[in-house]
């Protein structure tokens, strides 16, 4: 009944539909599904119309919220205070179940608007709630957050993806609730991308509602490849391949790799290396007085601008 609830959704156009009703904003987000939009910083109080029907007309209808009778009609106004929303449902004289409508709450944007959801990681941009990646060029991206302490239960309302680029997409949230995958459901990795992939994501928690638009980006903007795997190891010489995960043939989307060697009490992340070099093969020897010491190695797309890896290591 409470279509929010779904953990799978695809949606490749949206239109939102409102009314104004003086300072406030009222949206259809979806079917069955209204979010007023007001300043909390203020107290609000917003009257909102609901509509159980057009076929219900000749119909002696009875509306409910919270098992509380909210009034009677096939067209009634209820009022919205603050954030406290609800899930009004309309009844026969029976208590038969006709329809219902989901109103929430969405505080305008406005520069000092507060984010009551997630949380920004300590090294993201201003504006980063919502970090994507992908790990090679198959049109597939995964996006990760962290929820406020206060706001754990949030859940995922609805995923808007490719709606101004045209692309379509399916998406599905993690089942910890902690991110999802999208994907390009035309995508061709042979392809060069023309248009960036628009994202937003709605969080719902009890009534309140708020959005999360990732800035517009290509599929090669974020890619990062998977941490390298040893393959083999004879005394001194390192053997490794291409992650499983990363697009193939190898020859078309090649790959950078970064060898450190340090001493075997350092972290591979530590600035006392003794040998640092970068080599395209996949096999390496090192040699190095010491009999003890810590081999590094992580990778990068040769031929795009991107980070390193992760670092894999062997003592």
């Amino acid at each position: 009944m409470n279509m929010l609830l779904h953990h799978v959704l695809c949606l490749i156009f949206h239109v939102v539909s409102s009314s104004q009703y003086g300072t406030e904003t009222i949206e259809t987000l979806m079917p069955n599904v209204k979010v007023v939009k007001v300043d909390l910083r203020i107290f609000t109080e917003t009257q909102v119309p609901l509509l159980c029907g057009d076929s219900y007309q000749d119909t002696e209808v009875i509306w409910m919220k919270d098992s509380e009778r909210e009034g009677q009609g096939n067209q009634i106004q209820v009022t919205v205070e603050e954030m406290m929303g609800g899930n009004y449902s309309c009844h026969n004289t029976a208590g038969d179940y006709l329809n219902h409508t989901l109103v929430l709450v969405q505080d305008i944007p406005s520069p000092n608007r507060m984010r009551r959801v997630l949380e920004k990681s300590h090294d993201a941009d201003e504006d980063e709630y919502i970090r994507c990646l992908a790990k090679n060029y198959n049109g597939t991206f995964h996006c990760f957050w962290k929820k406020t302490t206060y706001r754990t239960s949030a859940v995922v309302a609805l995923v808007q993806v490719g709606q101004f680029s045209g692309r379509n997409f399916s998406c599905s949230v993690h089942s910890d609730g902690a991110g999802l995958t999208c994907e390009d459901l035309d995508s061709c990795s042979f392809a060069e991308e023309v248009s960036r992939i628009d994202l937003t994501v709605y969080f719902r928690s009890n009534y309140l509602l708020e959005d999360y638009t990732v800035t517009p980006f290509y599929i090669r903007e974020i890619v990062e490849t998977d941490k390298i795997h040893i393959t083999k190891v004879e005394g001194n010489t390192f053997q490794w391949g291409y992650p499983a995960t990363w697009s193939l043939p190898c020859s078309y989307y090649p790959l950078t790799f970064q060898v450190k060697v340090v001493h075997a009490r350092e972290s591979c992340d530590s600035e006392k290396w003794v040998l640092l070099k970068e080599t395209k093969e996949t096999k390496f020897t090192v040699i190095h007085s010491s009999k003890r010491y810590r081999f590094c190695l992580r990778a990068k797309d040769e031929l795009v601008d991107r980070p390193w890896c992760q670092w894999t290591d062997y003592e």
